[in-house]
């Protein structure tokens, strides 16, 4: 039986040796990168109760604090904030530098946004459908807008007369400003949102 026993082990020390095992090698997968999360702030205007959706968490959905704080990621992901079927604006999740402005949701290349009219027409439809009507102190969106947003869509895209006069612009305006507290009512003029846009 030894004997058997110690046969057994020079065969299998000569396949070592002679290359029956190979060059044995450990695959080691490298650990992801742990993603942190990061805090960001929607500020000048701040903007509250704004749906948002970060690449990081898939179709998780989150809403912009009283504050406009959102939460994004580190590892290059990507914030998509809409309101029912309408997409507002995407933006980096980890900002290379603090949010100054609604102008930022065009500076980045995962901007949907394409120019700064863009970003002003997005402003007018804000405004529009703020809750109280009141932008200097924050834009709110409400509950009931959030609801009678779902089916509709808005291109922010296009110059600045023809956003004010897409009839599909004109419809979404007039159905959720008309479930905000302050009531119905059309888009301001661009001097005045880009007034709005400029003042401290």
């Amino acid at each position: 039986m030894k004997a058997l026993l110690a046969a057994s082990i020079l065969v299998c020390m000569g396949l070592t040796g002679c290359g029956g095992g190979g060059d044995a090698y450990v695959s080691v997968t490298p650990d992801p990168v742990p993603v942190r999360p990061t805090y960001e702030y929607l500020t000048h205007p701040t903007i509250s109760g704004l749906e948002y959706l970060n690449s990081a968490t898939g179709s998780e959905s989150h809403l912009t604090t009283a504050a406009g704080a959102y939460t994004g990621y580190t590892g290059n992901d990507s914030v998509a904030f809409v309101l029912g079927d309408i997409l507002l604006f995407t933006m980096p999740g980890d900002l290379p530098r603090p949010f100054s402005s609604l102008y930022d949701a065009n500076r980045y290349s995962n901007a949907s946004l394409y120019s700064d009219t863009a970003v002003e027409n997005l402003m007018a439809f804000l405004m529009a459908i703020d809750d109280d009507g009141n932008y200097t102190n924050g834009i709110q969106i409400a509950y009931p807008v959030r609801v009678a947003a779902h089916g509709l869509r808005v291109n922010f895209n296009q110059s600045a007369f023809n956003f004010r006069n897409d009839p599909g612009v004109q419809y979404a305006t007039a159905v959720l400003s008309g479930n905000t507290l302050y009531g119905s009512r059309a888009l301001l003029s661009p001097s005045q949102v880009q007034f709005a846009l400029q003042s401290p």
